[in-house]
């Protein structure tokens, strides 16, 4: 090398090391190789995770019972100040009798919350709430949560996956790279010999 080259050139001979080249020989596989592919696949791997996680959690919501009842809240009247004239009041033989149970529930709860297991005939009135006569008080009862199970394509599990795994194969894209140019620069010693 003279003194007027600049060091790094493409003239120079790749940076070695006991097992080959450091760095490949060509410039824009180098680009390509070193950012491009492990920006891509960490990429793949950050769309991949939450297709995972929502698509493994549609397939297993309703068997692990994390979906389904409705919850129910039921409070004494009397611990408010006045009940709005806008609250509707509902005679308790109107509701079902899973409506029923789970309202004995909730009185009997320190809680004050109880499990609508079966039909609910009447989930547009407890949504907005009303005022509930029952063993002779007054309880405001008003679904709590309607615990809805997540809708989504089940599909999303495995197609996040296999994005986790490209995305894999993408940030080890250099390191292999790497290794197989320096096995060839090695083989190519081999036969010149």
């Amino acid at each position: 090398m003279s003194d007027g080259d600049a060091p790094g050139k493409p003239t120079d001979p790749p940076a070695t090391d006991e097992t080959g080249p450091i760095e490949p020989t060509a410039e824009s596989e180098s680009l390509v190789l070193t950012y491009a592919a492990p920006f891509l696949g960490v990429l793949l791997i950050a769309v991949g995770l939450p297709l995972s996680i929502v698509g493994g959690y549609v397939v297993v919501q309703d068997s692990v019972g994390l979906c389904g009842d409705p919850t129910i809240t039921a409070t004494p009247v009397d611990e408010y100040d006045g009940v709005p004239e806008s609250v509707d009041e509902l005679p308790v033989e109107d509701l079902t009798t899973a409506e029923q149970r789970a309202l004995e529930e909730a009185t009997a709860s320190p809680f004050r919350e109880g499990t609508i297991e079966g039909d609910v005939a009447n989930l547009d009135v407890l949504l907005d709430g009303a005022v509930v006569a029952y063993e002779g008080d007054r309880y405001y009862v008003q679904i709590a949560s309607q615990n809805s199970c997540l809708e989504a394509e089940p599909l999303l599990f495995p197609v996040g996956g296999i994005a986790i795994l490209v995305g894999i194969a993408g940030v080890l894209t250099p390191p292999i790279y790497r290794k197989m140019a320096g096995f060839e620069e090695r083989m190519r010693g081999d036969n010149q010999e």
